[in-house]
């Protein structure tokens, strides 16, 4: 298993929501997406680079 950092932040409302809307959607949970979406975020990232 990889390590892993237990962090905890701060996030607007609305979109705290939309993030619970968007795993939901995906079965996944908030934490899954929001990973997901940092990972996507990181790719698209480096392939500008």
């Amino acid at each position: 298993m990889k390590p892993v950092l237990r962090t905890q932040t701060r996030i607007p409302a609305d979109l705290a929501e939309w993030l619970k809307d968007k795993a939901k959607s995906e079965s996944r949970s908030m934490n899954g997406q929001l990973v997901a979406l940092i990972r996507e975020a990181k790719q698209k990232e480096a392939q500008c680079a």
